[in-house]
């Protein structure tokens, strides 16, 4: 097992993780509230809502990364970090976070750029509790 990790890092994290989170609330709100407004959904509408889909799982997955890592040590070179559950679930957030950015692309309407806000705010929140642990 790798270095221990102050408490302070996990609550860090999960302070990063309110805003990809509250990003994806209120993307989630204003697509149900286009949904009621709109009669007719179109393929570009659908691909905004696969993009929240697809980014209400990569957002706890990227959580669940992060804990991980922390919990086996947390070196930000990778190298001291015994393997863990963190190193297959690194391949899952990267592929759910291209997804939804895909999606988000192809959709229409404000909430794509929520979407994309999300995806940097994730990013974004990996970033930097990798620099914060590296004391």
């Amino acid at each position: 097992m790798g270095g221990a990790v102050p408490l302070g890092m996990y609550i860090v994290s999960v302070v990063l993780f309110m805003i990809p989170c509250s990003l994806l609330w209120i993307a989630w709100r204003r697509s149900i509230k286009g949904r009621q407004e709109s009669e007719q959904a179109d393929w570009r509408t659908h691909c905004i809502t696969a993009a929240l889909l697809v980014a209400a799982t990569a957002t706890p997955t990227s959580m669940a990364f992060v804990f991980s890592w922390l919990l086996s040590g947390g070196s930000p070179h990778g190298m001291d970090t015994p393997p863990g559950l963190w190193k297959p679930l690194a391949a899952v957030v990267k592929w759910t976070l291209l997804a939804s950015l895909l999606f988000a692309v192809l959709g229409k309407g404000r909430g794509r750029f929520l979407v994309l806000g999300w995806a940097a705010a994730d990013v974004f929140a990996v970033a930097m509790v990798y620099m914060l642990q590296m004391d």
